[in-house]
């Protein structure tokens, strides 16, 4: 009995997070990138025309709407244009916080739990994140020129367990999109999904959470049982 009660309350290895729409609220400053972008290019974007992008790599993105669209470019310019505008739009009107998720980051450095953030933008854009984040936190971080394979694929997941020496199974990790989730479960780690703007409560394997904001040491000492 006091083997299972002992651990079932262990801290997990590392805490594994994705950025865009998890951490920061950014989907907005895409949503406004992919907007004028595509003015650009002589072509309408409008509410919800974002949805299907949402957790996808830029390098899926990109074909996908260069494909769907027929713009004259390649994938790979286009996700360059597209990145630079939403660096531009970070730099003038800041990567705000998702509820609790501040907090999160200070709790983990004050438990001396390593985070690394997980995500399928460029590291110019993770930069943001990076430089704003609290002391201690999010020292390590995989973007998607770190992988050749990006989310959904597990890829990203597994690269950020072994930046740290962790077994992915001792990890947890937190994502709001399919495409995340699904790469975060493949890898092995205990995942959490914090949802924003779509509906991810069918996603087998995931648990999902209202916020970060519930997420306190009491949490922690019991994520990985949650399994």
């Amino acid at each position: 009995m006091h083997f299972l009660e002992s651990t079932s309350r262990q801290l997990p290895d590392a805490v594994l997070v994705d950025m865009d729409g998890t951490l920061t609220d950014t989907e907005k400053l895409w949503f406004q990138a992919e907007i004028d972008v595509m003015a650009d290019f002589g072509r309408e974007w409008k509410s919800g025309d974002e949805t299907e992008l949402i957790g996808m790599n830029l390098h899926d993105s990109s074909h996908y709407l260069v494909r769907k669209l027929d713009l004259d470019v390649e994938p790979a310019e286009f996700g360059r244009i597209l990145t630079d505008r939403v660096a531009q739009l970070a730099a003038e009107h800041g990567a705000p916080w998702r509820p609790g998720a501040r907090e999160l980051l200070e709790l983990l450095s004050a438990l001396g739990i390593p985070s690394v953030l997980v995500t399928a933008s460029m590291r110019n854009l993770a930069q943001f994140t990076l430089d704003q984040a609290p002391a201690g936190s999010l020292e390590y971080c995989v973007s998607g020129e770190d992988v050749s394979a990006g989310k959904p694929d597990p890829e990203p997941y597994l690269r950020a367990a072994s930046l740290v020496g962790a077994d992915p199974s001792r990890c947890i990790a937190f994502e709001d999109s399919i495409p995340g989730l699904t790469s975060a479960i493949s890898s092995g780690a205990v995942t959490y999904g914090v949802p924003l703007n779509i509906d991810i409560s069918h996603v087998r394997g995931a648990t999902i959470i209202d916020s970060l904001e519930v997420v306190n040491e009491e949490f922690l000492h019991t994520a990985l049982a949650r399994r």
